[in-house]
C-alpha cells in the first residue's frame, strides 16, 4: 500500500471510531470509545484550564446573563429569550449550590426555581409549536388543515399566558441576589453597582462586565471541599435513580431521572469552568440522556394538551371533523413516545462519567490541600 492511501485509511479509521485512553482508578490506562463530537471538545483540556475562574466570577457572570435575558424577555417575548433565561436560572443555582456552606442560599435557589417555573408556561407552548411544524411538514395540504388549526390554538394560548406573568416577570430584580451575596453588577450604563433599571432604551449588556471585588469574597478552599462533596453525592443519586430505573411511561419517574442528570451535569460544568479538570465527555452523556428524556416528555405534554382541547364541549360541537383529525395527531405521537422509551431503557451509565467524577473530586481535594498549605 502506498503512503497515501496508508494516510487515507488511517484517516477513515480515525473518523469511524476514536479511542481515547482513561486513567482508571486502579493506575492502569483502559480503552473507552467516544463520540467525535465529544473528543473534539475534550482535546483542548489545557485551554479550559488556562481560562479557569474562582466561583464568585462565575456567579457573577451567571448573574450578568441572567439580567441581560430578563430584559429580552419582557422586551421582545422571544423564543430564545424566553430559552436563555430559563437555562441560566439552572446554571446560576448549581453555582449557588456550592456556596451552601457559607451562605444561606436555599431561598436564592428557591426563588430561582420560582421564576424558571414561570417562564414554564410560556416555553411548553414554544416547544408544542415546534412540534406541531414538525409534524405538518411533508403531509398533503388536507392532511394540515388539523394541525393549523392546533397552531392558532397554541398561539392564542401562549399570548395569553405570556400576558398572565408579565407583571410578575417585571416585579423580578436580579440585583437583590447579586447584593445578598456580596457582588457588585455594573449597571447598564455601565456605571458599577449602580440599581440597574427595566429601560428599554438602556445599551444591550449581553457584553457587560461584573465589576466585583478584586479579593475573594468566598473561601475557596472550603467551595473546593464542599464541592468534591457534592458532586460525588449528586453522582450516587444518580447512580442510585438508574439502578432502580425500568421501561416506563410515569412522566414523574422519567421526570425525576432527568433533574438527577440535570443536577449532575450543571455541577460538573461549573467545577470545570473552575479548572478542575476536563469532564465535556461525561457532560455530553449527561446532555443527550437528558434530551432524550426531554423530548419524550414534550411529547407527552403535547398530547396531554390535545386531549384538553378536543375535550372542551363546545370545541368538539363546531370542530368534529378536525377532532378526530387531530385525536390521530395525537394517537402518531403516542407512538413516538413508545419509542423513544424503547431506545432510553435500559439506561446504562458509561464507566468515564464515575471516572470523570472521581478524577475531578481529587484534582478538588489536592487544590483545597494546597491552599491549606501553600508553602509544601
Amino acid at each position: 500500500m502506498l503512503p497515501a492511501e496508508r494516510r487515507a485509511a488511517s484517516r477513515c479509521r480515525e473518523e469511524a471510531k476514536i479511542v481515547i485512553f482513561c486513567q482508571g482508578s486502579n493506575g492502569n490506562a483502559r480503552m473507552a470509545e467516544a463520540e467525535p463530537a465529544l473528543t473534539a471538545e475534550a482535546a483542548a483540556p489545557a485551554t479550559r484550564r488556562a481560562e479557569s475562574r474562582r466561583l464568585f466570577e462565575i456567579v457573577a457572570s451567571y448573574l450578568e446573563a441572567l439580567r441581560s435575558h430578563h430584559r429580552a424577555v419582557l422586551e421582545t417575548e422571544s423564543v430564545e429569550a424566553v430559552h436563555k433565561m430559563r437555562v441560566t436560572t439552572r446554571k446560576l443555582q448549581a453555582s449557588l449550590d456550592l456556596l451552601g456552606r457559607q451562605v444561606k442560599v436555599r431561598k436564592l435557589k428557591r426563588l430561582l426555581r420560582k421564576w424558571r417555573r414561570a417562564l414554564s408556561g410560556v416555553r411548553n407552548y414554544d416547544v408544542f409549536l415546534e412540534l406541531i411544524d414538525k409534524e405538518a411538514e411533508g403531509r398533503r395540504k388536507s392532511h394540515r388543515k388539523q394541525f393549523d388549526l392546533i397552531k392558532a390554538l397554541l398561539r392564542e394560548r401562549r399570548v395569553r399566558k405570556a400576558a398572565k406573568i408579565r407583571q410578575f416577570l417585571e416585579d423580578i430584580n436580579i440585583n437583590k441576589i447579586a447584593t445578598t451575596l456580596g457582588l457588585s453588577l455594573a449597571s447598564a450604563d455601565g456605571e458599577a453597582g449602580a440599581p440597574w433599571v427595566n429601560d428599554s432604551s438602556a445599551p444591550d449588556e449581553t457584553a457587560a462586565k461584573a465589576d466585583v471585588e478584586p479579593t475573594p469574597i468566598f473561601d475557596e478552599q472550603e467551595i473546593a471541599l464542599y464541592a468534591a462533596e457534592r458532586i460525588d453525592q449528586r453522582l450516587a443519586q444518580f447512580q442510585t435513580m438508574v439502578a432502580q430505573s425500568r421501561p416506563t411511561t410515569d412522566p414523574a419517574e422519567l421526570h425525576q431521572l432527568r433533574i438527577a442528570a440535570k443536577r449532575v451535569r450543571y455541577l460538573l460544568e461549573t467545577v470545570e469552568q473552575m479548572g478542575h479538570g476536563d469532564a465535556s465527555r461525561a457532560l455530553g452523556w449527561l446532555r443527550t440522556l437528558q434530551d432524550r428524556i426531554g423530548d419524550w416528555h414534550d411529547l407527552e405534554a403535547i398530547e396531554q394538551e390535545i386531549v384538553e382541547i378536543v375535550s372542551s364541549r363546545k370545541f368538539m360541537k363546531n370542530h368534529l371533523a378536525e377532532c378526530s383529525r387531530m385525536l390521530q395527531a395525537a394517537a402518531h405521537l403516542q407512538n413516538k413516545k413508545e419509542a423513544l422509551v424503547a431506545r432510553l431503557f435500559p439506561v446504562k451509565v458509561p464507566r468515564y462519567l464515575p471516572a470523570t467524577v472521581r478524577r475531578v473530586t481529587r484534582a478538588m481535594r489536592r487544590t483545597a490541600m494546597q491552599q491549606a498549605n501553600p508553602a509544601s
